[in-house]
């Protein structure tokens, strides 16, 4: 039991560990699943359109994966975009860029709807995490 007079008890710092816990693997498998989604619909518009390359793919699969129609797609991408102005270097977003911006979109859409869950963001250092699954050079 939590100790209010004495937040660094061990009983404290054991809950705390497991929350951290808890929470780096609720955003593995949240990141997880939207990779894997956005690879499938990747996969199924290159076989559709095998043509299509960059932004046009990206938006396709944007497309696909969240069934919007081409101009939401197009917004969608375009604010891709501008988040990576924001944090990076002005540069042509990459698929890895697109699928960093869903999986940090809708994790905090559902932090926000879900009672009780306000998000600070992600603690899950999606860049290494997406690496290891998406060829950067996309």
């Amino acid at each position: 039991m939590d100790d209010p007079v004495n937040p660094g008890s061990p009983a404290a710092r054991l809950k705390a560990l497991l929350r951290g816990r808890l929470r780096h693997f609720e955003e593995q498998r949240f990141a997880g699943r939207v990779c894997d989604e956005a690879l499938v619909a990747l996969e199924a518009v290159r076989t559709e359109r095998p043509e299509l390359a960059g932004q046009p793919l990206y938006e396709a699969v944007i497309a696909r994966r969240l069934a919007l129609a081409a101009p939401a797609a197009r917004a969608y991408m375009q604010r891709v975009q501008d988040s990576n102005d924001d944090w990076e270097t002005a540069r042509t977003p990459t698929f890895i860029d697109v699928v960093k911006y869903m999986i940090v979109s809708e994790y905090l859409a559902k932090k926000a709807v879900a009672p009780g869950t306000a998000s600070d963001g992600m603690a899950l250092d999606l860049g290494r995490f997406l690496v290891g699954r998406i060829d950067p050079r996309l």
